[in-house]
């Protein structure tokens, strides 16, 4: 708290300049070189009165002081509570402070895509980039490693090519291959449906135990050690299909989570047999058995979220108004990051169905495809494993041989990049904390 206290009140994040330390280089796998051009462009992107301000909710209030004294008076704080809650949503500060190692560090590779994607060659991008509000800095920072990895494939390209021409279209690129082809970047942001289904899950799977048996942390303590599995039924999830049905989980998703509770003490009280089950108005049922061990604890499974519900939300909410932007006559491609919130499977399915659909992807005929972000898990030889994202083209049907058979493997590997070496990175550093034997 006290570096972010003199951070707010400096500016200067980058004191100490802890990429120079001789540990922080040793755990990396960039040269001297590389880090110094990736921190000289993080410096010129979060420069000292925009650092001030992400930080100023670190500040406390100072009192007046007595007028006849002559030292400066430190920077105040917000003294507005709820502008100190804002300013502590925002994304910057949170990014600066990354305590991570290099190949884990979002900075680091914020300040590599920056080299890479020559970024203040685009002033547009930088004052996206510098927005201290998370979406939209998650979808300038999208734009940006897009950019870079363009770049690095080889791919000549040119930022925001319609911008002020008057068109009402703007889309984020242009590629220049044997034609030229318009693509416009989409980070999805995850909806407010699957936002509340994600909290009532939340609640379910994790009761404030100490809040709700406050009368009763005797026996509470007392209780004998159970494992509770609990599932959510068909019943459950047809609820979340209706509005009345999520009006009715809305209103009683509290109740039912201490329903939970109190069903699985009574069930692992109740003396078996085991394993005793119990379904709660349909919708839920516990399991609850007696572990050997000793040792307690609970599951939960069941689809917390209707997965394909939200692949349909991304698909006419990002893909429909990135499409809108491809200008008439023009070929485009919607570049779509759909985070974890599509499964790459069901993605291909609804994109397949929407394009040739009267009304809805059928309306935009010069919209090649889409190239979707897909995680895939890789390991190692020595067993450490991790996700690396890769691109998955999605064409429309009769889409031109030229477009299909782009350059896009190689952009592909370029946007996977840093994901690889990150992995390289994680198996040095354990082999490197493994003892030897």
């Amino acid at each position: 708290m006290r570096w972010m206290t003199e951070v707010a009140t400096t500016g200067r994040w980058w004191d100490p300049a802890f990429w120079r330390h001789p540990a922080y280089r040793a755990e990396s796998l960039l040269d001297a070189e590389q880090l110094e051009a990736a921190f000289a462009a993080l410096q010129k992107l979060y420069p000292e009165k925009d650092t001030r301000a992400a930080f100023a909710w670190a500040l406390e209030e100072v009192p007046k002081r007595p007028k006849d004294l002559e030292e400066p008076r430190a920077p105040k704080g917000p003294k507005d509570p709820k502008k100190r809650e804002r300013l502590m949503q925002g994304i910057i500060w949170r990014i600066l402070s990354c305590p991570f190692r290099p190949d884990l560090s979002g900075l680091v590779r914020l300040g590599l895509d920056a080299v890479d994607a020559d970024l203040f060659a685009q002033p547009e991008l930088v004052r996206k980039l510098r927005e201290d509000i998370p979406r939209e800095f998650k979808g300038a920072r999208f734009e940006l490693r897009c950019l870079a990895a363009l770049r690095n494939a080889g791919i000549v390209t040119d930022y925001e090519p319609l911008s002020g021409a008057g068109t009402g279209r703007n889309p984020d690129f242009r590629l220049r291959l044997p034609g030229q082809l318009y693509v416009d970047a989409k980070h999805v942001e995850e909806g407010d449906g699957i936002k509340e289904e994600t909290r009532w899950w939340l609640q379910l799977g994790m009761p404030d135990e100490v809040a709700m048996y406050a009368d009763d942390l005797d026996a509470l303590m007392n209780d004998p050690p159970a494992t509770a599995h609990v599932r959510l039924t068909e019943k459950y999830r047809q609820l979340q299909e209706s509005t009345s049905g999520r009006s009715y989980l809305r209103t009683n998703i509290r109740r039912l989570s201490e329903q939970i509770e109190r069903t699985k003490r009574r069930l692992a009280a109740s003396g078996g047999p085991f394993p005793a089950v119990e379904v709660i108005e349909g919708l839920i049922e516990v399991a609850v058995e007696i572990p050997e061990s000793g040792q307690g604890g609970m599951n939960m499974t069941g689809s917390s979220t209707d997965t394909t519900k939200e692949v349909g939300r991304i698909v006419r909410g990002a893909v429909t108004t990135g499409a809108a932007q491809i200008p008439p006559g023009e070929l485009g491609l919607v570049l779509l990051d759909p985070e974890s919130y599509a499964p790459i499977e069901l993605l291909v399915e609804e994109l397949k169905r929407w394009m040739a659909a009267p009304g809805e992807g059928a309306e935009y005929p010069n919209l090649v495809g889409v190239l979707a972000i897909s995680p895939v898990r890789l390991t190692l030889e020595d067993g450490v494993d991790g996700m690396v994202e890769t691109i998955v083209p999605i064409w429309r049907d009769g889409a031109p041989q030229w477009v299909i058979d782009g350059p896009w493997e190689q952009f592909s590997n370029a946007f996977a990049q840093w994901d690889l070496k990150a992995l390289v990175g994680r198996s040095a550093f354990s082999s490197r904390s493994t003892p030897a034997t």
